[in-house]
């Protein structure tokens, strides 16, 4: 992206600021979005969101956003600080489907996420 379009977007978000657009608990609906959990993959293992696909390399998930350009892909990690970058660099690289959890992965019990375990 040239630096005049950079200059000209809006950071956004409460919590971690973002080139992307955030994401609150308040009325999230898991299955607007693609969902990719950037943890590292023994957390996903030990728990994530139903149909999150766990994927922690920036170009793999600039792939699947291209892939589903048609579809919004909501990032999310522990605290949304690491997705509110991650959100940025592909907004940045000129991905505009990106979205971002900007809440904490403590509070999902409270709004009724059910967090799901992988199977051996």
């Amino acid at each position: 992206m040239n630096e005049e379009k950079t200059r000209n977007r809006k950071l956004l978000g409460k919590h971690n600021l973002s080139y992307a657009n955030p994401v609150y608990l308040e009325g999230f609906e898991p299955s607007d979005y693609v969902i990719i959990d950037v943890r590292h993959p023994y957390d996903y293992a030990q728990g994530h969101m139903q149909g999150a696909l766990n994927v922690t390399e920036l170009d793999k998930i600039a792939k699947i956003a291209q892939e589903n350009s048609d579809k919004k892909v909501l990032l999310h990690c522990y605290s949304g600080h690491t997705v509110s970058i991650y959100g940025s660099e592909l907004v940045l690289a000129g991905l505009e489907n990106i979205y971002y959890l900007d809440e904490s992965i403590l509070e999902f019990e409270d709004y009724g996420i059910q967090m799901v375990t992988e199977k051996n």
